[in-house]
């Protein structure tokens, strides 16, 4: 139970960054294409593709966060359910018990879920015409389409197929795919918590590691970080690296590409995260480059690293290393 209440939490997170990038998120705005005319009860929908770690989502790589918006005359109590239908014909259909409820920053209220692509859970569907259908209790559907696009740009995609690199590669019909956005490396860099000046989390050789990612994966563009105790149970989110608003950094890392994690630019429950907590963390990266200047927070993609380890300050000074292989538990997708 402890393990699905976490899923929860992170795909509410999730969910919210979602939120703020705009009321369609990243697919869902920008220049998506429109088909129809949506009913009045379901104004708007909202999407991105993940690249998660194996050690994430069950061995599942490749999944879809999906967001469809209400209008706020309704209750939670009148909704049954969603459908989404993707191109090729395969569907999901979201009972609303077994769904996540919640609203916007700017008061919209939404039911969302994390889709699965049973066929091959290191791909998901991509090019075509996708359906959003919402049902009421009192059997009223309303419908809206969209296009999505590829890893990286806002035009619409030609692969029917997106995948996660890292894990699978297509033997047949290679043409039909195109690689996900990469997820960051989870070695090659030490992070530590401190605490002397308040405590911080900050990280020795993350700008030689960043720098080599980010040529190799030149989608990604911006970043921020999903943090755990030593039971792996999430605690809450970092700041992303830049302002939504203009691309700004915020500090989370600094000029020399080391993180410089402070309590102010975290976002837990009840405020705050306690970093003396921290022994765990995720590098959650997404593209959004090719919306650039014109909505500096549209997201289409989001790729999550493995759980990296934190390690502590001893009081002799120096460090411990608190990375248990034991506790590198695996949180079940919805």
């Amino acid at each position: 139970m402890r393990k699905i209440l976490v899923t929860v939490s992170i795909l509410l997170i999730s969910t919210l960054l979602l939120l703020l990038s705009g009321c369609g998120g990243g697919g869902g705005g920008g220049g998506a294409t429109t088909i129809g005319t949506p009913a009045a009860a379901l104004t708007s929908v909202g999407w991105y593709i993940e690249n998660n770690a194996p050690d994430y989502n069950s061995g599942t790589t490749s999944s879809m966060i999906v967001t469809l918006y209400y209008d706020s005359a309704l209750a939670t109590s009148d909704i049954d359910g969603f459908t989404v239908t993707a191109p090729a014909g395969t569907r999901w259909t979201s009972a609303a018990t077994a769904s996540q409820f919640g609203t916007s920053s700017n008061g919209k209220p939404f039911i969302s879920r994390r889709l699965v692509y049973g066929s091959n859970k290191q791909s998901f569907p991509l090019a075509g015409i996708w359906t959003f259908t919402l049902t009421l209790k009192d059997g009223t559907t309303a419908t809206i389409q969209r296009t999505f696009h590829e890893p990286g740009s806002a035009a619409d995609a030609t692969h029917a197929y997106v995948y996660t690199a890292a894990d699978w590669t297509p033997t047949t019909n290679a043409s039909d795919y195109v690689a996900s956005l990469a997820r960051f490396p989870s070695e090659g860099y030490i992070v530590e918590y401190s605490p002397d000046n308040d405590g911080m989390i900050t990280t020795r050789g993350l700008a030689e590691v960043t720098a080599a990612y980010l040529a190799a994966e030149p989608r990604a563009y911006n970043m921020y970080c999903w943090l755990y105790d030593a039971n792996n149970s999430y605690l809450g989110h970092s700041a992303l690296q830049y302002s939504q608003v203009n691309h700004s950094p915020t500090g989370l890392v600094t000029p020399q590409g080391e993180l410089a994690i402070v309590p102010a630019l975290t976002t837990a429950s009840a405020g705050t995260v306690d970093l003396s907590k921290v022994k765990y963390l995720r590098f959650v990266y997404t593209d959004g480059a090719q919306y650039a200047p014109a909505s500096y927070s549209q997201i289409d993609y989001h790729s999550v690293s493995s759980l990296v380890a934190v390690q502590t300050a001893s009081a002799l000074g120096g460090f411990i290393d608190v990375a248990q292989s034991a506790l590198l538990q695996v949180q079940p997708g919805l």
